[in-house]
């Protein structure tokens, strides 16, 4: 249970990436080797994983800090067949990703992941595994949306809150965003949009005040 004592005004968003993948202006990672795939074409992102073993991951340059209030928000659709593994969103990691946050979602639609981990998994700082009633359709695109207001991350899956926690729980380097495919899938996205929000908090009653002069 998540008791938040926060309440925010959003005074104005303002759009600080904004990518319909008509151009690479953004500068999406792109790769084409024997065990992975990122290419912009037709309006899209296309990214496929190779590899039997290992994750892969299509970044850009994060426009936003860990301490600003921000939305995170894009559209991915499943292409493989294969329903092992999980794709979705990694944030929070420089060139070096010791470190990463993930968002995922399993190729079957059933089970949402959230994670701060190491890159080789030897530690993992924050774990949230969900099974999902009903499970997500996937043979259609899946809206990921990661709102960062105060000092609380919101987890979205087609403009459904289906997870809060607290900052702390995740690493918060700046550099870079992108995608998260496992081995065997392919996905491609629409756009990815990234907004900075100017928002004030405001003053919330609770039962605590009562404790207080």
């Amino acid at each position: 249970m998540h008791i938040i004592t926060e309440l925010f005004h959003v005074e104005r968003c303002q759009t600080k990436l904004k990518s319909d993948f008509s151009t690479n202006k953004q500068h999406w990672e792109k790769v084409d080797n024997e065990s992975e795939e990122a290419k912009i074409d037709k309006g899209y992102y296309w990214m496929k994983n190779k590899s039997s073993h290992q994750w892969h991951y299509f970044k850009t340059k994060s426009p936003v800090y860990h301490f600003d209030h921000f939305v995170f928000d894009t559209s991915i659709e499943l292409l493989s067949k294969n329903e092992q593994g999980h794709f979705g969103l990694v944030w929070g990691f420089d060139k070096n990703v010791e470190n990463i946050n993930r968002f995922c979602l399993s190729a079957d639609g059933e089970r949402l992941l959230i994670m701060h981990f190491q890159k080789n998994h030897e530690t993992v700082s924050h774990r949230f595994h969900k099974r999902l009633s009903p499970k997500i359709n996937m043979n259609q695109p899946i809206r990921f949306t990661i709102i960062k207001m105060g000092n609380y991350f919101h987890f979205l899956i087609n403009k459904k809150n289906r997870y809060i926690c607290h900052e702390s729980q995740f690493n918060n380097d700046d550099q870079f965003v992108g995608y998260y495919v496992e081995p065997g899938l392919h996905i491609k996205s629409s756009y990815f949009e990234i907004k900075k929000l100017m928002a004030n908090e405001m003053d919330v009653f609770t039962g605590l005040n009562l404790l207080t002069d």
